[in-house]
């Protein structure tokens, strides 16, 4: 019995040292084919690839593991470019709302300056207007105070109330008093009343 053991241990170490021999071959056969086709300036990388897609088996298999990475990967990265696209584009919509409302407030801002400085020149008008007015009137009152009572008091008592209390209210008070005098005592006791209104309300 121990013989036939033997006998087969020893068969089952030839076989094993046999194919481990045939596997080194085969090993070492392809290595120096690899260095050979590498010198030759053949990918063999590509090479394989091109001969496992012709085995129908191994390129179902690639192409299964492939697809699944670059589709994921694919998916991923157009996800995200999809994702900055649309970042981008808000972005810029932002941006032109912006700018448009600087715009907007820079347009009003131009006009605002725009009606100030036509309101001073208005101002400046009206008071340079004034100016000739208060000239006018300051014109007016020496003539009345130039000219006799006698002559300026039928004058004065044909004016409007106003313009004639405007005058008087501004007529040195003697030359005032000689005018009072030569009007009708209607017409004097009217404009003395008008004179002292006025003067309580300033």
């Amino acid at each position: 019995m121990k013989k036939i053991d033997e006998t087969e241990h020893v068969e089952s170490n030839k076989v094993q040292v046999i194919l481990f021999s045939v596997l080194i071959f085969l090993l070492f056969t392809l290595l120096v084919l690899v260095i050979l086709l590498s010198f030759t300036g053949t990918n063999v990388f590509e090479k394989s690839k091109e001969l496992s897609e012709k085995i129908p088996f191994v390129s179902q298999l690639l192409d299964k593991s492939d697809g699944k990475i670059q589709d994921s990967s694919t998916k991923d990265i157009q996800a995200k470019v999809v994702g900055l696209e649309t970042e981008i584009t808000n972005r810029q919509a932002e941006i032109k709302k912006l700018e448009s409302l600087i715009e907007s407030r820079d347009k009003k801002l131009e006009r605002i300056e725009l009606e100030k400085q036509q309101l001073e020149m208005e101002i400046e008008e009206l008071r340079e207007a004034q100016k000739i007015n208060n000239r006018a009137f300051q014109d007016i009152v020496k003539t009345y105070e130039t000219i006799s009572p006698k002559k300026s008091a039928p004058i004065i008592s044909k004016m409007g109330d106003e313009e004639a209390l405007k005058i008087l209210s501004s007529i040195k008070t003697d030359k005032l008093a000689a005018i009072l005098e030569q009007l009708t005592p209607d017409d004097a006791a009217r404009f003395t009343k008008l004179l002292a209104t006025k003067s309580s309300a300033d």
